[in-house]
């Protein structure tokens, strides 16, 4: 089969990201589709590869673009695939070695009244959206669909931590509330870097291609 030049590809990408598919990992998935329908279709009907772009944009770009703007600002994808991360078997022993720390252990002595371990988990939770937001800014410097989407998870968690044991609550949470809230926030963070790796391969593995 013939196989389009790099800038053939650089040319459907440049044609996407201006027609507002804004997020790199589904671009580089409709890129890949549509090169491999283009260069069907130069093999079977002999065009070269402007004709055989043009006619295939002009029958399916409205259903290439709808598939993206579909992709809401809400991800349940995202979500599953966070709670099948925590199920596994290490994430697992972590939490449960964590339970058994918190009950052996009484970790508000290390704390006052001043700063409360609702503090410092607030000051987590902050930090973490801080880093992200700025690392996605002004490194990553591109949109990534779920990496962006997660960020919905540490949202879920800012607000559960302000539900079950506030910041200025001078009441200490329970070992089981502290261990699930714990167990989250961590495997979040645990998630984040993974999907950041992942990203990162794919990028240099895309640009290699």
């Amino acid at each position: 089969m013939m196989k389009l030049s790099r800038d053939e590809i650089k040319f459907i990408d440049t044609y996407l990201q201006s027609s507002d598919v804004v997020y790199v990992d589904i671009r580089q998935e409709m890129v890949d589709h549509i090169a491999t329908a283009i260069e069907e279709k130069m093999q079977s009907e002999q065009h070269d590869f402007y004709n055989a772009f043009k006619q295939y944009m002009a029958i399916n770009k409205k259903d290439i673009l709808k598939s993206n703007k579909q992709r809401g600002s809400f991800s349940l994808s995202t979500i599953v695939q966070f709670f099948l991360f925590l199920g596994k078997p290490q994430m697992l022993i972590f939490g449960v070695l964590f339970y058994g720390v918190i009950r052996k252990v009484d970790v508000n002595q290390y704390f006052s009244e001043e700063f409360t371990i609702n503090n410092l988990f607030f000051v987590l939770v902050l930090t973490a959206a801080i880093f992200q937001q700025v690392y996605m800014k002004y490194q990553l410097k591109k949109q990534f669909y779920k990496v962006e989407k997660v960020s919905q998870l540490l949202v879920l968690i800012y607000f559960g931590q302000f539900f079950f044991f506030p910041i200025f609550s001078k009441t200490p949470p329970s070992a089981i509330i502290l261990t699930i809230f714990s167990f989250l926030f961590f495997g979040y963070v645990s998630y984040f870097i993974q999907e950041l790796i992942k990203f990162n391969r794919q990028q240099i593995s895309y640009l290699k291609s």
